[in-house]
């Protein structure tokens, strides 16, 4: 699957309308190949800017079955910081990018003319990415991506709930520090819109998500806790002008490494995981902490916050 970038003079935007400057979003899924994938269009100018991505990406399992969950992950997570890195940089987000996934690029900034900054992307996006499609877009009832169905099959990790209800029990003062899903114990989260990170805990010394990895599904899981350690880093970006100092930190609840239900072989690729995830968190000055059970949880949020 190859997206050509067409020369501007091929495909004008609409006259009479706000000048912008747009540009592609690629995305190389494999090291090394020549292929790449149109997954977004950025428009800008002086005024404001709108990002515009992929939204049938459920279509990439075709091509990569079971890999297709990595890379629709990696393209969520690219998203979601170009975003926030589009909102504090604007233009200069393209121009000298800052990409938090590898294989990403941006391409060569256009000039182009609009009704809107909106409708510059949109068109832009339908003419280049077969991964995008402009009547989903226009009607607003897109197909769900492939990632939403990996969080519908993980997001019923009850430990973020767990976490609240064991902080509200020794704090009740904490409770609303915790996003209101949990505080109001909803049995189906609330899903991510407007590509807002989700944070599951934000208080006044402690940025925290909390996410449980499975050794029965080790690579579902493990994707859904990479996406919340990249909404980490999201949060951690739009608040480095700030004067509060928090410590972000991913906390996970890992099986224990003497727990006879878990294989040796199981504990290996465990242990993989964990270290790939450690190994991403340091490269954001992020901190990923392993602990084995709710209370040892509860007890660190209570302790950082009483710091």
């Amino acid at each position: 699957m190859m997206d050509f970038l067409l020369d501007s003079a091929q495909f004008p935007s609409l006259r009479n309308g706000i000048q912008a400057r747009w540009a592609p979003i690629l995305f190389a899924p494999i090291s090394g190949s020549y292929e790449r994938l149109v997954v977004g269009v950025a428009a800008v100018n002086n005024d404001g800017f709108h990002l515009e991505l992929a939204n049938s990406l459920h279509r990439l399992h075709c091509f990569y079955g079971e890999n297709a969950v990595g890379v629709v992950t990696a393209i969520q997570i690219a998203g979601d910081y170009l975003q926030a890195d589009l909102a504090l940089r604007s233009q200069e987000a393209l121009t000298h990018p800052d990409t938090a996934v590898s294989g990403i690029e941006i391409g060569e900034l256009r000039e182009a003319e609009g009704r809107s900054l909106k409708d510059i992307a949109e068109s832009w996006m339908a003419a280049l990415s077969s991964l995008y499609d402009l009547m989903d877009a226009k009607s607003a009832e897109s197909s769900p991506p492939l990632l939403a169905s990996v969080e519908a099959d993980v997001s019923g990790d009850r430990l973020p709930f767990m976490v609240c209800d064991y902080v509200k029990g020794k704090r009740a003062g904490l409770q609303h520090h915790f996003s209101s899903d949990l505080v109001a114990n909803n049995k189906r989260r609330d899903k991510r819109d407007s590509q807002e990170p989700v944070v599951d805990y934000s208080g006044s010394r402690l940025v925290a998500n909390f996410g449980t990895l499975r050794v029965s599904a080790l690579s579902r899981s493990f994707e859904l806790v990479k996406l919340r350690l990249w909404d980490l880093d999201t949060v951690k970006v739009r608040e480095r002008d700030s004067m509060i100092h928090r410590q972000y930190e991913l906390i996970l609840q890992r099986p224990n490494k003497f727990d006879p239900q878990v294989s040796d072989k199981q504990h290996n690729k465990l242990s993989l995981a964990l270290q790939e995830l450690e190994e991403q968190a340091d490269e954001k000055s992020l901190r990923l902490r392993p602990m084995d059970s709710v209370e040892q949880i509860g007890e660190h949020v209570l302790t950082v916050e009483a710091a």
